[in-house]
């Protein structure tokens, strides 16, 4: 082996204390696998064995935490209690190779498709579409609603926990509800969610302190906490990278384990 690439094979500690055998990380890759009912298949469970025995870690494709946050065909679901076996199940068949099991929670928000969720009622920060033809409006969500889904995503984490699983990534990426409270887009409030950009940081930041909040109250040992995010958008208005460095010193003042970057184009 080229002795540059051998810090790869190195294990490492996150600042949380949960000690990964290597550096390498299979990222969430959606799978289409899931059962109509939101439980995982055994198909899935399997593929994701298969890819477990050598990486350090595993983080699996997005979890929804709220049944409105359903964003495609083929997902599994963490929203309700009754999801804990089958987040078990995923988690184990992870953690049997070897690897390190993290559950990525995410809601869609306006990406969602209408059929997929609830009355067919797609929601999000303002009442604005994603570019595109035949894109629906989403409602936008009141103040209950919002505090709902944060209290959702701490929900979810703590399902995580008794199912076994080493950590969570937020998913707040790719144009999804966090990111739709992030983006000057998809965000035109003018309350305590909307406006300026600390105030479009609220509810992401809301939802890292819930996360948080659970697993100091729940998990009984080390537990990662990860948060992924896209650092611009096409739209105009949209994320720019100046933004984007709000965000994380924002995120950097949360003592997190670590950021996760993921954007196609940049």
């Amino acid at each position: 082996m080229n002795s540059k690439y051998a810090p790869l094979f190195e294990s490492f500690t996150f600042p949380s204390g949960v000690q990964v055998k290597n550096r390498i990380v299979l990222a969430p890759m959606t799978n289409f696998s899931s059962n109509p009912d939101g439980t995982v298949t055994d198909a899935e469970v399997k593929y994701y064995a298969r890819r477990s025995g050598g990486v350090g870690m595993v983080v699996t494709a997005c979890t929804y935490v709220t049944a409105n946050g359903k964003g495609f065909q083929g997902e599994f679901g963490g929203d309700r209690d009754e999801f804990i076996p089958s987040l078990q199940q995923l988690a184990s068949g992870i953690k049997e190779q070897g690897a390190k099991a993290v559950l990525q929670i995410f809601h869609g928000g306006r990406q969602c498709p209408p059929e997929l969720v609830p009355n067919k009622e797609v929601v999000s920060a303002s009442a604005v579409p994603a570019e595109g033809g035949g894109k629906p409006v989403p409602k936008e969500l009141t103040d209950q609603e919002i505090e709902a889904i944060i209290h959702d995503f701490g929900q979810t984490t703590r399902r995580a926990i008794e199912a076994g699983y080493d950590g969570v990534e937020i998913h707040g990426a790719n144009g999804y509800l966090i990111q739709q409270f992030f983006s000057p887009h998809s965000n035109r409030r003018e309350d305590r969610w909307g406006g300026n950009i600390e105030k479009r940081l609220t509810f992401p930041l809301s939802v890292v302190d819930e996360v948080k909040k659970v697993v100091a109250e729940h998990a009984e040992g080390p537990f990662i906490i990860g948060y992924r995010f896209s650092p611009e958008e096409p739209e105009t208005p949209g994320i720019t990278m100046a933004d984007t460095f709000v965000l994380i010193d924002a995120l950097l003042e949360k003592k997190l384990d670590y950021l996760h970057v993921s954007l196609q184009d940049f």
